[in-house]
């Protein structure tokens, strides 16, 4: 999942360093896995492709996703339901009732404040340094889809929706929406570990450029190819063990494993145009590259896909390092 960058490192240096106890042990077998991972994937493919299930472009798509764990949907999103949300995302900081719940995070009032404030704290601060923060501080929002009606219908995309749900081959969910203003520098990751997902692997996520993408402004990196590395062996009670709940020893041989991993890689930018979307495998190595010019943009929406049930966060068990 991106995010702004701070945020891993940070928890770094808090996090509780010792492992569950009380653990579930979740079953781990191909047979679990989606079909796209299995070894037999391409042959899948190309038997639904001649039985009719898939037209010509929808098996391209396929194909491209079982070895490169990734697509790219051109103009997917028009600019007026772009324009829409970006429009009320700004006007957050400017309003003058806050919307209940609604959490800014990665921004501050005074550098020896904890990152993060509601809403309702934000507009206790004077319109003018609010602005001022808007402007110069790398913050996001999470779940902004469920107090905007423009956010929401980003959200719920019915053509990514349907793309990510052929992909499963079941019904996807959009779920943990993000909004953000500038690039997120994030560390390299995948978002297998950072979500509690189970059967492995029925996570997709969907990046949308709510805007031109500037090569200097720090935009997405990923690795084509990647999605097919072994999860972190630390990880060996997945969905449990994870970023979220592992040791601050993990956290940190985890970064060195990812890096190492990425290497065997081709490196790509989306320089995405504004309304196309990326989607792509959770176990896609990927991450924000560096921002060349601070003063640049680079808005943009997150979701993420998972089929029903799937979502395993309620039932695994703490200490967590967030959330």
């Amino acid at each position: 999942m991106e995010d702004e960058p701070p945020m891993l490192h940070r928890l770094k240096s808090i996090l509780r360093p010792s492992r569950p106890n009380a653990a579930k042990q979740w079953p781990h077998s191909t047979d679990l896995i989606p079909w796209f991972d299995h070894a037999d994937a391409m042959e899948q493919l190309q038997q639904r492709h001649a039985q009719g299930r898939y037209n010509d472009e929808e098996a391209a798509l396929l194909q491209q996703w079982i070895t490169e764990g990734y697509v790219i949907l051109p103009n997917q999103v028009t600019g007026k339901e772009i324009d829409a949300m970006n429009d009320e995302v700004t006007a957050v900081w400017e309003k003058e009732t806050p919307l209940e719940g609604l959490q800014i995070e990665g921004v501050r009032r005074n550098e020896s404040d904890p990152f993060g404030m509601s809403h309702e704290a934000l507009l206790q601060i004077p319109l003018q340094q609010r602005l001022a923060m808007r402007e110069e501080q790398r913050w996001r929002i999470h779940g902004f889809h469920l107090h905007s009606d423009n956010a929401r219908a980003v959200f719920q995309n019915k053509g990514i929706q349907d793309l990510c749900s052929m992909i499963f081959d079941c019904e996807a969910l959009p779920h943990y929406s993000i909004n953000f203003m500038y690039g997120s520098l994030q560390e390299l990751h995948q978002d297998t570990c950072v979500f509690h997902v189970h059967p492995r692997n029925y996570l997709i996520g969907a990046w949308l450029a709510c805007e031109d993408v500037n090569p200097d402004s720090g935009p997405l990196v990923y690795y084509p190819g990647s999605h097919r590395t072994e999860l972190f062996e630390a990880f060996d009670n997945y969905p449990q063990t994870n970023l979220r709940t592992c040791s601050t020893e993990d956290i940190t041989n985890y970064y060195a494993h990812v890096e190492q991993q990425a290497a065997r890689f081709e490196r790509k930018q989306f320089l995405a145009k504004k309304g196309d979307v990326l989607l792509w495998h959770g176990m896609l190595i990927h991450g924000g590259s560096p921002i060349k010019q601070p003063e640049l943009t680079r808005k943009s929406h997150v979701t993420h896909y998972i089929p029903q049930n799937m979502d395993k966060s309620t039932r695994v068990v703490g200490p967590f390092n967030w959330g």
